[in-house]
């Protein structure tokens, strides 16, 4: 309610949950499984077999296929890119080197990434043949991804403005 940006500014330096505030209005967490359909057809038909290929032939086959994903809110997109992963491994009968990396600045949402336990409207997003394969039910009305997909993902904070970017990355998000 005040009209000018200066008294807002002065407002926001003597109230600290303020400026918390005006951080989450300004970092909208929204996320699904599989939001935006078509990036991920694209993900799944074309990029990922593509890297997968190419991982067995870069003269170091050890080094494991690392993603970043940024602005991660509660994981929903990099547990979707990490589904996407296992499955072309398996397809293509290749062990599965993969690393996830999985930032966001809103610990709140990091919290429940790393719980990994998700409502049951995932399944309007998430196909039933994943959801059988990739969650497992914690009670009547939530799932909760399993333990090797939530291992393929390390969820950390991360400001992209002021820290360092993860190095020697095949794919960003």
């Amino acid at each position: 309610r005040l009209d000018r940006i200066a008294t807002y500014v002065g407002y926001l330096r003597a109230h600290p949950e303020e400026v918390q505030a005006l951080g989450k209005d300004l970092s909208i967490s929204v996320t699904a499984f599989f939001r935006k359909r078509d990036a991920f057809q694209v993900l799944e038909r074309v990029v990922i077999p593509e890297l997968i290929q190419r991982s067995g032939h870069s003269g170091d086959a050890e080094r494991p296929i690392r993603v970043w994903v940024s602005g991660c809110a509660t994981g929903e997109e990099a547990y979707s890119i990490a589904i996407l992963f296992l499955e072309q491994f398996d397809l293509a009968k290749r062990p599965r080197t993969l690393q996830i990396f999985a930032t966001d600045i809103d610990d709140a949402s990091l919290g429940v990434a790393r719980a990994g336990i998700y409502p049951d409207a995932i399944g309007a997003d998430v196909s039933p043949e994943r959801l059988a394969r990739f969650f497992a039910r914690v009670d009547g009305q939530h799932f909760q991804v399993t333990k090797p997909l939530r291992e393929t993902v390390t969820f950390a904070p991360q400001n992209v403005i002021g820290d360092a970017p993860f190095s020697r990355l095949d794919l960003v998000s």
